[in-house]
């Protein structure tokens, strides 16, 4: 059978997901000038154009995906996983919303991140000096998975010690947030999500009967003083902040420098001149993002590009295609640190009412780390390039292995 065949009822064009999953900045090249929504499942579709992307994230037939819808249309599996899933901000929209995520609006605010850019940088120049010279090593590992997880904690107030127990079950939990669920991978998933709701429970717990200047303690305070929602709830938005603030930047990251390795003339040019660091973060963001997709749920039948759509259905809004689009960038397959026509508000962290919270953090932490390893290691070398696997949702990342000389 034909993987693409196409359904004229709809418009649209069916694809396998597992097509996609090989190559997918080549598929969406491929498929984007004459298809522009893909459909991947039943009541699934992917758009894929720049010129719809940035329209529907704010059109009014289409709203943020509840968690229970996506429970349901995923087909997630009733315990742990899905009682997070319909749970976290993430996926929700109004005032119940707005209420979750105001709690930790002031910690990510772009002041309080700026006030911490001196503890991020101090974080970054430590781990490039613990970095091993002149052996090979994972870079993921060692570093960029390290700052991030280390950022989190201090602002939640967990132990640093403690991110090596949390971080694997995070990233084991980050696959629940893929096009399709990946059901043979549910028990790792449920377990991931047991065990870091039982780890969060027992630091708030200490923090109510022990309360300490973190943002945990004032989290536990707040609820207590009024709580509007149930515990379990507020340990679902802990968790959430956790896994956005952990894996997301930790693949991002990664990706980055391993792209700038391999177009050394770039990575020679921020060791010249550091002001470029911003632009190549931008530019990393854009080329291979670690968020493929941002997830839509249609309210009412909508149309994009001459595409039908009935209400009740899932959309996810392609990042990884429309920043691959020459509509929005000149020579989009170009890796390019010096690019000038980056949108003002960069299409990864979404828009809107939904626009990632911690996109500050995340910036500062890549450029900190960025600047921390062209100061403090000039002379990496990569031997193993980290691949993104999967083309929407949050995409998972293979080891990178480097050598400093």
């Amino acid at each position: 059978m034909n993987d693409h065949t196409f359904i004229a009822a709809r418009g649209a064009l069916v694809v396998s997901p597992q097509t996609l999953m090989d190559d997918p900045h080549g598929q969406f090249a491929t498929l984007r000038g004459d298809h522009p929504v893909l459909q991947l499942g039943e009541r699934q579709f992917m758009a894929l154009r720049a010129s719809d992307v940035m329209v529907i994230l704010s059109d009014p037939r289409t709203k943020p995906l509840e968690g229970r819808d996506y429970v349901r249309i995923q087909g997630v599996p009733e315990g742990a996983a899905a009682r997070f899933l319909r749970d976290f901000f993430l996926f929700g929209s109004g005032a119940e919303h707005r209420a979750k995520r105001g709690m930790f609006a002031r910690s990510f605010a772009h002041g309080a991140v700026r006030a911490a850019q001196p503890q991020i940088q101090a974080v970054a120049r430590r781990i490039v000096a613990e970095l091993p010279r002149g052996e090979s090593f994972d870079f993921i590992d060692r570093m960029a998975a390290r700052v991030p997880a280390e950022m989190i904690a201090a602002i939640l107030g967990l132990p640093q010690s403690e991110t090596s127990y949390f971080a694997p079950r995070v990233y084991a939990m980050s696959r629940a947030v893929s096009p399709v669920y990946p059901i043979d991978d549910h028990a790792e998933i449920e377990t991931a999500v047991s065990e870091l709701f039982r780890y969060v429970v027992d630091h708030m717990r200490i923090r109510s009967e022990q309360p300490r200047d973190d943002l945990l303690s004032r989290l536990v305070a707040d609820w207590k003083d009024d709580p509007v929602i149930t515990f379990s709830t507020l340990v679902h938005q802990v968790l959430g902040i956790i896994v956005g603030g952990t894996d997301t930047t930790r693949a991002a990251f990664a990706v980055l420098v391993s792209l700038l390795l391999q177009h050394p003339e770039q990575w020679t040019a921020l060791r010249d001149d550091p002001s470029l660091i911003p632009g190549a973060v931008s530019e990393g963001l854009r080329y291979d993002p670690s968020v493929g997709s941002i997830v839509r749920f249609t309210n009412a039948p909508v149309e994009i590009s001459g595409v039908e759509l009935p209400a009740g259905v899932m959309l996810r809004i392609s990042n990884m295609s429309a920043m691959r689009d020459p509509e929005l960038y000149a020579e989009p397959d170009r890796f390019d640190i010096r690019r000038n026509d980056h949108p003002r508000l960069h299409p990864v962290f979404g828009a809107g009412a939904h626009r990632c919270i911690g996109e500050m953090l995340a910036r500062i932490e890549m450029q900190e780390g960025l600047a921390a390893l062209v100061a403090g290691a000039p002379a990496m070398e990569l031997q193993t390039a980290p691949q993104l696997q999967g083309f929407g949702g949050l995409r998972q990342i293979t080891p990178m292995q480097v050598i400093i000389r």
